[in-house]
């Protein structure tokens, strides 16, 4: 199997909800295998298909049902295989077979439920392919009509489909009589009869054919009531309808008919028939209306089918081929009346012609609307499609009417005598209607042109009221075309009224217009504009009666016209580019063209020319023409004459130097520039110009190709110049001179009338080619000789580090010499080449062709050139030297710690070996450094073999390198190169340390601690598993590890640690063995002596003994020896898992270790039977015995009362002597005592009582545990005694432990030994011990000084000698300390405390004279600031030592210390106090010089100022008194300059900080936003006014909400020209002209801060505002998507909510008057939701995009289900609270501004700029918030949500802020807020607009 069938299977598994495993199971058979694997072959075949079959069992009835077996799969192929369930097909579309990777596209697959099929495959077509195909835009070459026939055919299809479905389900199924009667009875008349006769049998047929009259009748009625419903259904079917009825109708009899033809119903028929039952009789009579509506369906179906070809074009056509297809139609419907039995009644054929109407005016609707909406479509074709409507109506009465009377010529045929009102009254209806829209948009349309006109002044709001009127109709909530609401007649009657009335109002304009007349030619033009765009007749009349009107304007215009003249003539306006003669001349004709144009019209109209007022007209023309022509005349005169002047320019020379810049620059007269242009202009303007003239315009092309041409050749000069390598120029002096010279004719001598300029431009050319091709070579030379060859020598690396090798110790040496060798010679030999062409190139210049050869060239420039190029040529080596330094660092000096995985191959091969006892390197780190420091010196040494120029013998480059300051850096921190990657070399070797116990420990010892804890066999194996395992780690260490250059070779050091760990495995193995081998010797000993005392002759009562103790021993051990064997074994299985070598014999010994057992097992059973023989003659001689002891123990007890330890009043001492004496008689006595008992046991007698004996064991027993403790006590206790006191101080511990131990062995003696002498004196003895052993230890503390002895002394009375050698503790036990243990214990303790506080006052001397300040850089002044973390330890320190002193003071153990600790007191209370001011001063010193070190403020505040340097001095000796100190106690106490300065600077430096207070509060009153940010960053800000772009950083400091950044322009940097967001959204500064355009409207960052800020606040308020006027008007004009993404985030989602609120008031203003519109309110609302959550899926978006589109969603999420929530609850009504309560939104034009409603309440939109911002998702709760919050804002009121953290009562505030477009301030409350800062944040508030959000407020304090 592969993928495919893998991909099959899983489909197959998911349409039959199988497991995949089945599905694969099923794929793998053999024969689906083949046919699948035939089935992916390109020439296989098409299809396979699978079917899963439910197991289904027949019942009784004969039914077939599930039998609750688990369903089957199985492969079928449909040609023979029965499908009876569900199947599923695939089928391959790919060309190429089905491919592995394409397999997708190479073939499909469906499902079919079997039972279903057919009505499965009408849905896949009519449900999914026809909706497709119906939105297919394209479709290739074919033609339109082909299309049409193919989707009119695919549509039919679906239909006829529908039908076979419809007929399927809607047949009658007969009920079937009993299988078992069918089975037995014949269909024979004898079988008949039969069945009859049995009651039984007639009685189930009777039942069976009584249930088919039922059924039968059933449906009879049902297709009359249908028949009925049929000719009452919808108003608007058409004709196809009725043939679909009769198809089914006929369906569901023959269905019956053919039931009937079958066995079963025979059989039924034939019985009951015999039985003439009542059943049957009925059956007759139904039977023959079945045959009657079977064959009526069939016979309507047969006329009605000849139809359908007629009434195609209804549904496939447009009113054309309706029109065209009449004819035929009436034809078929006139033959079917003719000729049809039973559809030619007048009723059927009456509804058949009005279902004809109803799909023609179908048709029409369809036809007319398929552009779009009546209102979006263009009129004239509109106008032309509804006209085309009323003739198809025309034309269909007219071929009805026509075949009508054809028929009444011929009286003998039917006629059709329908119901003609019936059938026409729709169409007219429909009809009438298209009239009204025909009329209605006719005057659309005539007024539409008016809208092209609107420069006509005044006209616009006439065309605005126009197409208001139209808008109002248009948004009439009805569809226009449903001619059955007769709303639209009222309207109708309405528009034209209204339009009536604009009629007049228009009129009255045109009156208006050409009332105040301001120019004749306007007024004019005003008129055929008017007489060539109003067509309609009332207007026309009017317009012609306004000629004279303008003519009368005409005569003002004439006085206009010459006041402008006699005001503008002395100096008149000119054209631009116009030469000042020319631009009169231009001035004067206009205005004769202004009064000339005019009147030539005039002219032409009679009736204007006969009136009196005309003359006078007339002659102000003439007058004012006159002066005009004579002004032109002057103009002209005067420029004639100034020709000549104009020409004197021409004697200029070519060339002019300029004065400054030292230019060469063409000096050509303007003055005859102009003179051309003049001549020019009044050439083309037709007036006449002098022939002097002429010739300077003929010379225009001469003088502009010179003018040209040297402009030309001066560019070239300066290019060839420009050319010039600086370092080259004073080398080519010269060159350069000589080039001079040729240029110096055309600076002095030619002018613009010379002869010969062609030549002096040759020449010049000439000149610069030469000098060119001279700089060209020198260029070359010094390109691909000298700097060639630089690079070269700059890029040769002096050293071979290749990145793939790494190099051992020797190998790197020897290969680094070679290198650098052979990179030496090449260094020399490009050192050679560049002198050489250097030499040569200056060579080439003395030679190169020139005119002044008299002139040399420069030595001293010859040597300046040499001299360059040799300084170039050393730092060509030293960039060489420095570079494979530098490489050769960057090599060496990584620090990456590769591991066993590299990218560079590490540098040097070192091998990691173990040399106990530790793991080393070979060659070690300082080797390897020491031959990259060889190599180094040799790469420098490389200098020496280049030698300077000119200086062959002597002088070199290498002492030049040597002294270089980067050269010597880099050559530092190579020689410590491996040095930085020592500590991780260190580190990795000390991984290794884990193992290091391998060496380190020793084994015997670890051993022998490991067998001390008694070990199991799972702690062996354990051990044996942990060294098995440390092997197998030591052989996965990698076999290199790579850190930095190094490349870590490990294997010698695997090697030496898996011997290691192999000897301590031997070891643990050993020692195993050992142990299990002892085992096994010792049982093995045991089975054998065992076996041997078995075996031994039994001769007395002892050896019987002993052999009964055998035989006793061995049952006792029969349980215990399974546990000792099995060990045995389990210890030899694990030696020979882990590879120990086990000798042979003890092999075989664990072999034999089961057998060797049972056979001594057997012997001691024969052993015991001859036992039992012998013991009569052993059992006399026992009984003998005893007598004899019986006698024998009751004379030693009597010697024991008598003489024995007991005796009353003995010495505890002789107690003890007796005691000895007779616990050895007693032990003889024992063992007879244990032999005889034993014996009576034995032969089963009653064993013999010893009452003496017994009592005599108890009494030495007890008495041995009291004397022995006595004799231990008294010796220990006595010989304590003679401890020297310096031993006592270390054993005391030891010597009260002891004693303990005593106590309690003497508390757990018997109460009986309590009364005795012994016991006492051991009591006593102890507790005298005890009760002094603390007082001892309390003298043995370290705390007892010489004074506390001499103390101890006074208290006892004794004295001591405190010698070492010489005091002991039998002096102190002597002293008699317990008559004074309360003074001596109070002296002790005293001692201990005085001890604590020395220590403490030592460790606070200690611990202050290492204490120092730190100081950290503050910017350029250096290190002057106290570093902040090490002053905080010192603070907190100075505390804590300050509590403790305190504490010490009030201690009465300090008396010994109490001057040394008010000293520390005093010392550190002044330290305190002096870092306390110092922080205090250092603050305010740092807040102050950040204010004063910038200019602005400084320049604002000099007085401050002033102040503040004294301050800065004085703070700066502090300082540097302080860093010279340091330590931190003489630093701050006794230091007089610390105590007088800093008290004297804090005054100071607060006096600064009032005043700069009140400058800030200028400030932000000047720019209220400032009140919002910190002071330290409002100084920063304001430090920065000078420089606009560094202030961007803080305009997120509170001053804006998202702006972050804005574009300054790249010229004028104080311009900013876009604004951008956080996230990174631009937006340009722009504004919105009067005329409604955008344009670019940047905002300038001068003057103050505060004032270009205010500006930056405006500009962005007026930028947000105007893209939202322009948004407003196009978000309903443009797609979605486009809207989003063309305009800002926050202008994108407001646009939204403006199309939501626009769309909702729409449908709920007009709810009350079209039901269906707040439906498809709601659908347009989601139908842009889901095309939102379309565009989410693609993955072009970008972060922005993304994020805006979200948040759009989010919004529109709410107020989709708004809408959803107005719906369900019907609210048709604007004003309801439902509504009303939501944010609404609106741009209102009177007000120019976004209005936002909540409730009652109107908000104006702020327009701050908020980025692309995340918006919260609406809850119930957050509607509820606004609602309350907006209330508060409308009372001006504040609100103040409550609850829990986290539920987001900040974020919704925040949110309503955003939605109103404002900046919300968010404050965090504590109680540090005070009234001031409140007071600022709300004067801030208050003055600029915006909210402020107080979180937490209830923290504030009451009073504040």
């Amino acid at each position: 199997m592969d993928s495919r069938h893998v991909w099959v299977a899983q489909k197959i598994s998911d349409a039959f909800e199988k497991t995949v495993e089945e599905s694969e199971a099923l794929v793998k058979q053999r024969d689906v295998l083949a046919e699948c694997d035939s089935f992916f072959k390109p020439d296989g075949p098409s299809k396979i298909m699978f079917l899963r079959q439910t197991p289904k069992v027949q019942t009784e009835s004969g039914d077939w049902v599930p039998s609750g077996a688990p369903s089957t799969m199985k492969m079928i192929h449909p040609e023979v295989d029965k499908m009876d369930g569900k199947v599923v097909f695939f089928v391959r579309i790919g060309p190429k077979g089905v491919r592995d990777k394409e397999m997708e596209q190479d073939m499909l697959s469906g499902v079919i439920a079997v039972p279903n099929a057919l009505d499965t495959y009408h849905r896949l077509l009519s449900d999914i392919f026809v909706p497709i195909l119906q939105k297919q835009d394209t479709w290739g070459k074919i033609q339109e009509d082909q299309t049409t026939e193919f989707m009119t055919g695919a549509i039919k299809f679906g239909n006829t489909l529908a039908e076979a479905v419809s007929s399927l389900e809607g047949g009658v199924e007969l009920k079937k009589p009993d299988a078992k009667f069918v089975t037995t009875i014949d269909l024979k008349p004898a079988a008949f009869n039969k069945a009859a006769s049995d009651n039984k049998v007639a009685g189930h047929f009777e039942m069976v054919l009584n249930n088919w009259c039922e059924q039968v009748e059933r449906l009879l009625d049902q297709s009359d009531s249908k028949g009925t419903a049929a000719r009452k259904q919808a108003e608007d079917v058409g004709p196809d309808t009725e043939l679909e009825y009769w198809r089914n109708r006929m369906a569901k009899f023959n269905s019956i008919t053919e039931q009937l033809k079958s066995g079963e119903s025979k059989l039924v028929m034939g019985v009951t028939m015999a039985g003439r039952t009542q059943a049957h009789r009925n059956w007759k009579a139904i039977d023959m209306r079945v045959t009657d509506a079977a064959n009526e369906a069939k016979d309507n179906v047969k006329y009605l089918t000849t139809l359908e070809k007629s009434l195609e074009p209804m549904y496939t056509g447009t009113p054309h081929t309706i029109i065209d297809s009449l004819p035929a139609l009436m034809n078929n419907i006139k033959m079917m009346h003719t000729i049809a039995r039973y559809y030619n009644t007048p009723e059927r054929m009456t509804t058949l012609f009005c279902k004809v109407t109803n799909q023609m005016i179908t048709n029409c609707k369809g036809y007319v609307l398929s552009p779009g909406q009546l209102w979006n479509q263009d009129k004239p074709s509109l106008l032309k499609n509804l006209e085309l409507c009323i003739r198809l109506n025309e034309a269909y009465q007219e071929q009805y009417r026509l075949t009508r009377d054809r028929l009444l010529s011929q009286p003998k045929g039917k006629q059709f005598d329908f119901n003609e009102t019936k059938i026409f009254s729709k169409f007219d209806l429909f009809c009438k209607r298209v009239s009204k829209l025909i009329d209605m948009f006719t005057t659309i349309h005539q007024f539409s042109t008016l809208a092209q006109h609107t420069h006509i002044d005044g006209l616009e709001d006439m065309i605005k009221a126009f197409f208001k009127i139209v808008e109002d109709f248009r948004r009439k909530p009805y569809d226009l075309m449903d001619y059955t609401k007769n709303q639209f007649d009222r309207d109708y009657l309405e528009f034209n009224v209204n339009i009536h009335d604009l009629e007049t109002t228009l009129q009255g304009f045109i009156n208006s217009s050409f009332e105040n007349i301001t120019s004749t030619e306007h007024a004019l033009n005003l008129l055929r504009q008017f007489q060539a765009i109003l067509q309609r007749d009332s207007l026309k009349a009017d317009l012609d009666d306004k000629y004279m009107v303008i003519f009368q304007n005409y005569g003002l215009d004439l006085e206009a016209v010459q006041k402008i003249y006699e005001k503008g003539k002395h100096a008149p306006p000119l054209v631009r580019n116009a030469p000042p003669v020319a631009g009169n001349i231009m001035w004067t004709r206009q205005l004769l063209r202004r009064i000339e144009e005019p009147m030539k019209k005039f002219s032409q109209n009679k009736s204007i020319m006969t009136t009196k007022e005309s003359k006078r007209i007339v002659k102000t023309y003439n007058r004012v023409a006159r002066a005009l022509i004579e002004f032109e005349m002057l103009w002209h005169q005067g420029w004639v004459k100034s020709i000549e002047n104009a020409k004197a320019g021409l004697q200029a020379t070519l060339i002019v130097r300029h004065p400054e810049s030292g230019k060469l620059l063409v000096n050509f007269d303007k003055e005859i520039m102009q003179l051309m242009r003049e001549t020019k202009y009044l050439q083309r303007m037709g007036v006449d110009v002098p022939e002097s003239a002429k010739m300077v315009l003929l010379q225009e092309e001469k003088f502009k190709f010179y003018f040209n041409e040297l402009g030309y050749a001066l560019k070239e000069y300066a290019r060839v110049m420009g050319s010039i390598i600086p370092v080259a120029k004073p080398l080519l002096g010269p060159h350069i001179e000589d080039l001079e010279k040729k240029i110096s004719p055309g600076l002095y001598i030619l002018t613009w009338t010379s002869m010969n300029i062609d030549g002096y431009l040759q020449r010049v050319h000439s000149g610069l080619a030469r000098l060119e091709e001279l700089i060209d070579k020198i260029n070359d030379i010094l390109e691909n000789r000298v700097d060639a060859n630089l690079k070269v020598v700059s890029r040769t690396m002096l050293i071979d580090l290749p990145s793939d090798r790494s190099f051992s110790f020797e190998d790197f040496v020897e290969t680094q010499t070679k290198f650098i060798k052979k990179a030496s010679g090449s260094l020399g030999i490009k050192n050679h080449e560049v002198e050489r062409a250097v030499s040569e190139l200056v060579d080439m210049v003395r030679h190169h062709p020139r005119e002044n050869n008299e002139l040399p060239i420069s030595d001293h420039a010859v040597q300046e050139f040499t001299r360059h190029h040799e300084k170039l040529m050393y730092q060509a080596v030293l960039a060489a030297t420095r570079n494979s330094f530098n490489k050769m660092k960057k090599r060496l000096g990584s620090r990456s710690s590769g591991g066993f995985l590299f990218v560079e191959r590490p540098f040097f091969d070192v091998d990691v070996e173990l040399r106990i006892p530790s793991v080393n390197m070979n060659p070690s780190l300082e080797e390897i450094q020491q031959s990259i420091n060889e190599t180094a010196k040799k790469v420098l040494r490389c200098a020496k073999d280049i030698d300077m120029w000119g200086s062959r013998s002597n002088h070199n480059f290498y002492e030049l390198i040597a002294r270089d300051k980067e050269i010597v850096k880099v050559v530092l921190l190579l020689t410590g190169s491996i040095e930085g990657t020592k500590l991780q070399v260190m580190e990795y070797i000390n991984t290794f340390s884990k193992y290091d116990f391998l060496w380190k420990q020793d084994m015997q010892s670890e051993y022998k601690r490991f067998m001390d804890k008694q070990p199991s066999l799972e702690a062996f194996e354990g051990e044996l598993k942990k060294y098995m395992a440390i092997e197998k780690e030591i052989q996965q260490i990698p076999p290199v590890h790579n850190i930095g250059a190094l490349s870590l070779e490990t294997q010698p050091m695997k090697y030496s640690l898996k011997a290691e760990a192999g000897a301590w495995k031997a070891q643990f193995a050993k020692n195993l063995h050992n142990q299990g081998n002892k085992d096994l010797k010792d049982i093995f000993n045991y089975i054998r002596d065992a076996t041997l005392k078995l075996n031994r002759k039994v001769e007395d009562l002892e050896d019987v003994r002993n052999v009964m103790f055998v035989l006793k021993e061995l049952r006792e051990r029969e349980s215990e020896i399974d546990n000792v064997m099995v060990p045995i074994e389990e210890i030899y299985s694990l030696l020979g898992r882990y590879e120990v070598k086990v000798a042979k014999e003890e092999t075989d010994m664990v072999g034999d270790l089961q057998y060797s057992w049972k056979k001594l097992r057997n012997l001691a059973t024969s052993v015991a039977d001859k036992l039992s023989q012998l013991q009569v003659g052993f059992k006399r001689e026992l009984i003998k015995e005893v007598k004899v002891f019986i006698i024998d123990v009751v004379s030693f007890r009597s010697d024991f009362d008598n003489h024995g330890p007991m005796v009353e009043g003995l010495d505890p001492m002789e107690a003890v002597d007796r005691l000895k004496k007779f616990q050895q008689l007693f032990d003889v006595r024992k063992r007879k005592w244990v032999n005889y008992s034993s014996g009576e046991e034995l032969f089963g007698l009653t064993v013999t009582q010893y009452p003496e004996l017994e009592k005599t064991e108890q009494e030495i027993q007890m008495l041995d545990r009291l004397y022995s403790l006595f004799v231990t006590v008294i010796t220990t206790i006595n010989g304590y005694g003679e401890f020297f006191w310096v031993d006592v101080m270390t054993q005391i511990d030891a010597m009260s432990e002891q004693v303990l131990q005593f106590q309690a062995q003497c508390k757990k003696l018997p109460k009986s030994l309590r009364g005795w002498a012994a016991f006492r004196d051991l009591k006593k003895k102890i507790d005298d011990f005890l009760e002094i052993l603390p007082l001892i230890q309390a003298l043995c503390s370290k705390s007892m000084r010489p004074r506390h002895w001499a103390e101890v002394m006074s208290v006892t009375g004794k004295t001591f000698n405190l010698s070492e050698d010489v005091f002991k503790l039998q002096h102190l036990l002597d002293a008699d300390l317990l008559s004074r243990y309360e003074e001596l214990e109070e002296l002790t303790s005293a001692a201990v405390k005085e001890e604590q506080v020395e220590v403490k006052l030592v460790a606070i001397g200690e611990e202050w004279q290492d204490q120092v300040f730190e100081f950290s850089n503050y910017k350029h002044r250096g290190n002057v600031m106290l570093t902040g973390s090490v002053t905080a330890e010192i603070v907190e320190k100075l505390e804590d030592t300050q509590m403790a002193l305190g504490s010490m003071a009030t201690n009465r153990y300090s008396a010994p210390f109490r001057d040394e600790v008010q000293g520390w007191i005093i010392k550190l209370s002044t330290v305190s106090e002096i870092i306390e001011m110092w922080l205090v001063v250092q603050n305010m010193w740092c807040y102050m010089e950040a204010v004063f070190s910038g200019g602005d403020i400084v320049k604002q505040l000099p007085q401050e100022a002033k102040r503040f340097q004294n301050i800065d001095k004085n703070y700066m000796k502090v300082v540097t008194n302080a860093i010279e100190t340091r330590n931190v106690v003489i630093t701050c106490y006794d230091n007089e300059l610390m105590k007088n300065l800093l008290p004297h600077l804090t005054e100071q430096l607060e006096l600064c900080q009032k005043s700069l207070t009140a400058f800030l509060d200028t400030k932000r009153a000047e720019f209220p936003r400032f009140y919002f940010v910190s002071d330290p960053t409002l100084l920063e800000i304001l430090s920065l006014g000078s420089d606009p772009q560094a202030v961007q950083p803080h305009f997120q400091s509170g001053l804006f909400d998202s702006l972050t950044s804005v574009t300054f322009d790249k010229v004028d940097k104080t311009k900013m020209m876009e604004m951008f967001s956080q996230q990174g959204e631009c937006v340009k500064f722009i504004k919105v002209d009067e005329y409604g355009h955008m344009e670019d409207c940047p905002v300038y960052a001068a003057g103050n801060i505060e004032v270009w800020l205010q500006k930056l606040v405006d500009g962005m308020q007026m930028s947000v505002k105007g893209i939202i006027k322009k948004a407003q008007q196009v978000v309903s004009e443009i797609p979605i998507e486009d809207f989003m993404f063309t305009h800002p985030a926050q202008i994108a989602l407001l646009g939204i909510q403006f199309l939501w609120t626009s769309d909702m008031q729409t449908g709920l203003t007009n709810a009350k008057t079209d039901k269906a519109i707040m439906n498809k309110t709601l659908k347009k609302v989601d139908a842009m939701l889901r095309e939102m959550i379309i565009i989410t899926t693609r993955d072009t978006l970008n972060k922005n995009q993304r994020t805006n589109l979200e948040t759009i969603i989010t919004i529109h999420v709410h107020q989709r289900d708004t809408s959803d929530d107005l719906v369900k609850k019907k609210i048709k009504d604007p004003n309801d609270f439902e509504w009303s309560k939501q944010a609404r939104f609106y741009w209102k034009d009177e007000r120019d501004t976004v209005i936002i409603s909540i409730c009652d309440v109107d908000f104006e939109y702020s327009f701050e700029y908020l980025g692309v911002k995340e918006r919260l998702v609406v809850t119930p709760l957050t509607d509820i918030c606004y609602v309350t919050l907006s209330q508060a804002l409308g009372m001006f009121l504040g609100g103040a949500p409550a609850g829990p953290a986290g539920t987001g009562k900040t974020e919704t505030t925040k949110d309503l802020g955003n939605t109103l477009g404002k900046y919300v301030v968010v404050f965090n409350c504590s109680d540090q807020m005070d009234y001031k800062g409140m007071g600022k944040i709300y004067r801030g508030l208050a003055q600029s607009g915006l909210w402020g959000c107080f979180d937490e407020f209830n923290r504030i304090n009451l009073d504040v």
